[in-house]
């Protein structure tokens, strides 16, 4: 027994560890590879489809290796992740060697920030492998370390820009991918004796669903994560755009650092809560309030007089995204079969990349066409629908019942 709690806390570490350093490493390669494409020559709108094509990589690749995961038993997440892992260093080492801008260059980028994505599923579903093998991982915790990560290193990427240049981004793009493997390969050399129970997992695999069949199972579930992509059209509606939102309420550059900053910091405590929230109220109950907290934050930012106001606004980021994201972690482990697993957690983040393709591809022509309070209450209409879907569709957990019957 002391031996089992002893490994479980360990996995829970070294799970912490890797969600810590793959936001980090995301920080460098997605949040920055505007700066990266801009300094190779690219326009505003060259790198704006760089960047809505790597996103489009990063719904359509995770689909894929889910099904792979989930119906192979040679094909394991941990194999996944160090593909991954390998491809974009081969991408990175290219990239160097090819100057300027190019056909090459945007083919190769848009790979490497699709592959950079598409980590994101398989990464929670190691989550969902560790808890078979060893017992409950606390997913909340391990992704709050990710959003603590987060804004440090944007400063230090921020500052090493300042020193040296944009030169200096493949070298950060190579040690974040470096420092996931370490983290990676400290996990595989913890876990390399705990084999959990094999038989349920050969089982599973056996057993797992092809999509149609996968849908015909679980409608309920597809209408909750249209709700969930309609909620994130909005969240990156305004994210995407945040300078046109400061500048709605008279801030500057300076302002829009500070009010990310501060969002960030208000995801952390839910993050790490999570787990205790769930002694008290069921998953799905948290899924619902979570929406309409999207759409309470959306209203506010819409109808915000002044930067205070957007502050205001943004402490709602506590009870709306920084909640909803392990809530719907936890709701794919609730009510998806262990033998879909990988495709259900790759569907539920496939939906917040596809509310980031959304608001990429139309936020654009709507703030160009109308006045930002108007784009923001468009948002906060779709954030509505999106809440309604999730109270419709959202059902209490249903493994303990389908236990029971067994």
């Amino acid at each position: 027994m002391h031996e089992s709690s002893r490994l479980l806390r360990v996995a829970n570490l070294e799970y912490a560890l890797i969600q810590g350093l793959y936001w980090g490493s995301f920080c460098g390669i997605v949040s920055f590879a505007s700066v990266y494409l801009q300094a190779r020559g690219y326009s505003n709108t060259g790198l704006g489809q760089i960047l809505a094509a790597g996103y489009i990589l990063g719904f359509l690749i995770p689909q894929q290796l889910a099904a792979l995961v989930d119906r192979s038993e040679k094909v394991t997440v941990y194999r996944c992740q160090w593909l991954l892992l390998i491809l974009q260093v081969v991408l990175v080492l290219l990239l160097r060697q090819l100057p300027g801008r190019s056909l090459a260059v945007s083919l190769l980028t848009t790979l490497l920030i699709g592959v950079e994505i598409t980590l994101n599923p398989m990464n929670t579903e190691i989550s969902v492998d560790l808890g078979l093998r060893i017992g409950h991982i606390n997913y909340g915790a391990a992704r709050g370390t990710g959003s603590l990560a987060f804004a440090p290193v944007s400063v230090l990427i921020g500052h090493l820009l300042e020193m040296i240049g944009p030169q200096i981004l493949p070298a950060v793009f190579l040690t974040g991918i470096g420092l996931q493997a370490a983290a990676l390969l400290l996990l595989c050399l913890s876990m390399r004796k705990v084999e959990g129970d094999a038989d349920l997992r050969r089982r599973n695999k056996s057993a797992s669903s092809s999509f149609p069949q996968f849908y015909r199972e679980n409608r309920r579930f597809f209408g909750v994560l249209a709700g969930v992509a309609l909620l994130f059209f909005t969240h990156n509606l305004v994210n995407n755009y945040l300078i046109n939102v400061v500048r709605n309420v008279h801030g500057d550059t300076s302002d829009m650092g500070l009010i990310s900053g501060f969002t960030a910091v208000m995801e952390i405590p839910m993050m790490f809560l999570y787990d205790r929230l769930l002694r008290r109220f069921s998953c799905a109950s948290t899924v619902c309030f979570a929406s309409s907290m999207f759409v309470f934050k959306a209203v506010a930012i819409a109808l915000a007089p002044s930067m205070g106001g957007l502050y205001a606004a943004n402490v709602l980021q506590l009870v709306s995204f920084a909640m909803i994201t392990p809530a719907m972690v936890e709701y794919v482990i609730l009510n998806i079969d262990p033998k879909d697993s990988a495709k259900g957690q790759a569907l539920a983040f496939g939906m917040v990349t596809l509310g980031n393709i959304l608001s990429s591809a139309i936020g654009g022509p709507l703030y160009d066409a109308l006045p930002v309070r108007t784009v923001l209450l468009i948002g906060a209409g779709a954030s509505l629908a999106g809440a309604l879907l999730c109270h419709v569709f959202t059902r209490p957990a249903v493994r303990a019942a389908v236990s029971a019957a067994c």
